[in-house]
């Protein structure tokens, strides 16, 4: 078996979507638990939405745990414009499993994202000219990767294909094509700890699998209904919601008191939840957006992924939704909590990132998550939607 510690959902559910890619039998937990039949076990934490303190804390918790499973091998996703407490989480990896040394293979040069002599590039722009700069969370003052990854305990290398590489420390791999991609896969061993985005856990899956599964992606389609959820506070591109509308899908922004206001919440998300399952209930689909100029409220990232889980997990109480789409890991990690689930099953990776499950407790109900800064992609979007109007 092959454990994977993500450091949100959606990485997560982006690496169970790799292993379908090798039949493999995939299963994605957001706790440790004894598996058996399990090829690729996938641990969906929610870490990067934690101090780093506690993200170290959950890692070493978690690798623990991991290693009383024996798995052959435990891979930590990371974000591939290396978002989060890198540093810290993995440091907290490395302790548990006694290695002194990291490498960490975050680019993905077939989606136009390189290293290149330690500089993040982002197809021709460098990563802090890009939208990744005004992240909510994790904002990108600099593309040199050992100026976004701050060392805790051991000190960070940027490093090439043909450098010596270090006896301690977290290496940064250059990586400006999947040629180097295959190299890099070829180079890391078992004396160390291996770490990246889902394009270079694709390239070592392809290392010990001599076969790779089909790779056309199934149709992705929706009926009546449909719930989604746009909690991502990535930067949203105004056509997006000009196609969903012209699709007629119903978009129910947060009220402003939600927004604004934690004291008034409570009423104001059960009035908005019936507002929703009205809607649902009259055949229409509807997409749930909290687009309100930031407040000043401290916690407010927290306090907007909580009113959504808990507005989910009340539409859900009154209206049996047969399917969900979820934008952002941080808040599909707060959706599941709301609606209690542990225990998800891929089944079709949609497209890259796009992402098919069911969860444990909830056998009508699939659920599609993908990362916030990613597009839904056009060609899998409104081919069946409702065409109810209002």
């Amino acid at each position: 078996m092959i454990a994977v510690i993500a450091d949100d959902f959606t990485g997560a559910a982006e690496i169970g979507g790799v292993g379908l890619r090798y039949g493999l039998n995939v299963l994605i937990e957001t706790v440790v638990n004894k598996v058996d039949g399990v090829d690729l076990l996938v641990i969906a934490t929610d870490t990067r939405s934690l101090s780093a303190e506690a993200a170290s804390e959950e890692v070493t918790q978690i690798t623990s745990q991991l290693m009383q499973l024996g798995p052959k091998l435990i891979f930590k996703k990371i974000d591939s414009v290396l978002r989060g407490h890198i540093a810290n989480e993995l440091e907290a990896l490395m302790r548990i499993v006694n290695k002194n040394r990291a490498v960490i293979v975050a680019a993905n040069p077939l989606g136009g994202r390189k290293i290149v002599n330690g500089q993040y590039y982002v197809d021709s722009l460098l990563l802090d000219k890009t939208s990744f700069a005004d992240d909510p969370d994790f904002p990108v003052r600099s593309a040199c990767v050992t100026e976004i990854v701050r060392p805790a305990e051991f000190p960070v290398f940027s490093l090439g294909l043909n450098d010596e590489l270090p006896d301690s420390g977290l290496i940064i791999a250059d990586v400006t094509s999947h040629e180097e991609l295959i190299a890099w896969a070829a180079r890391v061993g078992e004396e160390m700890v291996i770490a990246g985005s889902s394009a270079f856990f694709d390239t070592l899956l392809g290392s010990i699998y001599s076969q790779k599964g089909l790779t056309a992606h199934a149709d992705l389609s929706f009926g009546e209904s449909t719930l989604f959820v746009f909690g991502s506070m990535y930067p949203k591109n105004a056509s997006m919601f000009e196609k969903f509308h012209n699709n007629k899908v119903l978009r129910m922004n947060m009220p402003e008191g939600i927004y604004y206001d934690s004291d008034l919440s409570a009423d104001l998300l059960d009035d908005w939840s019936i507002q929703v399952v009205n809607q649902l209930e009259n055949g229409c689909s509807v997409m749930l957006t909290i687009d309100h100029q930031p407040g000043n409220e401290e916690n407010l990232s927290l306090h907007l992924r909580e009113s959504i889980g808990q507005l989910v997990a009340k539409v859900e109480n009154k209206f049996a939704l047969n399917d969900l789409f979820i934008e952002g890991g941080a808040t599909t990690s707060e959706v599941l909590k709301y609606l209690n689930i542990n225990k998800l099953f891929p089944f079709n990776e949609a497209d890259f990132g796009v992402i098919q499950m069911k969860a444990e407790g909830y056998p009508n109900l699939c659920i599609t998550t993908k990362p916030g800064s990613y597009m839904w992609p056009d060609h899998l979007m409104f081919e069946n939607a409702n065409p109810t109007t209002n």
